[in-house]
């Protein structure tokens, strides 16, 4: 089994840990997804603040708020546990999720926990991957040389899963299976180890610093991409230690609402069937 631990991965290019709002380039993290299908960035202070706070204080939300902050309909809010599952084995996943929308934000400003500090804080770190996700697509796009813009706010969310210890099933290898997101990109957060990569097919352990995060690719940018990037196979190994573990995942998926040209077979195709083919087989309810 390959492991990819800080030593390895500090030996990449400067750049491709390079702040999203530093002014410094994302050309070298988005060749990274393009030809490996995962990078690793650094984030800025404030986006690191605001997602360590939600990584943080997750757990402390009590049941009552969970239960009246809950909008199964629109995939949003504190969902059910085992909702969600892997779309290749049906195994649920074993963790609790809080889904956040920010194309929902009027609805969630009617109920009381949408007041609470930790509520502002998961706005703020949804702000940051999306503007940390669509400079990375715009640079995948230029580095293609191509001038279609792709909106991806309003289909996009942010996501907090929650591995609480006493979720852990003994005869599970795995807490969430093998599988790929479906997406264009997913930024993955995680507080502790587990998050493996199967690199070349072969499980790969990644380590990350407390202000790093990892973008892995999706199967829409493979089928934007006419199959030339691939899609970043991933799974949440269970601990050796029974310990709480959480996540902050933002799933990068553009306005379904029109067509795209690909990359480079220049083909005019809509992927809001594959979209939503992808994130129903999740047990989710459709995107549009």
């Amino acid at each position: 089994m390959k492991v990819v631990d800080k030593e390895v991965l500090a030996n990449q290019p400067n750049d491709l840990k390079a702040p999203a709002s530093s002014g410094q380039p994302l050309r070298t993290p988005a060749i990274s997804l393009i030809t490996q299908g995962f990078a690793i960035l650094k984030l800025h202070e404030a986006a690191l603040a605001s997602t360590w706070a939600c990584l943080d204080k997750i757990n402390r939300v009590s049941m009552e708020e969970r239960t009246a902050f809950s909008f199964p309909q629109t995939t949003s809010g504190f969902l059910p546990q085992g909702g969600e599952h892997a779309k290749y084995t049906n195994n649920a996943d074993l963790c609790d999720r809080f889904c956040y929308w920010q194309k929902y934000a009027a609805m969630y400003k009617a109920h009381p926990f949408a007041n609470e500090p930790l509520f502002g804080e998961i706005a703020a770190s949804e702000l940051h991957m999306w503007s940390l996700a669509q400079n990375l697509i715009k640079e995948i796009w230029t580095f293609f040389h191509s001038r279609e813009e792709l909106m991806l706010r309003s289909n996009s969310y942010l996501q907090l899963c929650m591995y609480e210890s006493q979720l852990h099933d003994s005869a599970r290898e795995y807490l969430q299976d093998r599988h790929e997101d479906g997406h264009l990109l997913t930024l993955i957060k995680p507080n502790r180890d587990g998050l493996v990569l199967f690199l070349d097919d072969e499980e790969t352990p990644i380590y990350l610093k407390d202000d790093e995060i990892l973008a892995i690719t999706g199967s829409l940018l493979t089928t934007l991409s006419d199959g030339q990037i691939a899609p970043m196979y991933h799974a949440v190994r269970k601990p050796n230690v029974r310990l709480t573990r959480n996540s902050i995942v933002y799933f990068a998926i553009p306005d379904l609402s029109r067509p795209y040209t690909t990359l480079l077979g220049k083909n005019c195709i809509s992927i809001a069937d594959q979209a939503n083919e992808s994130h129903v087989a999740f047990g989710n309810l459709p995107l549009v």
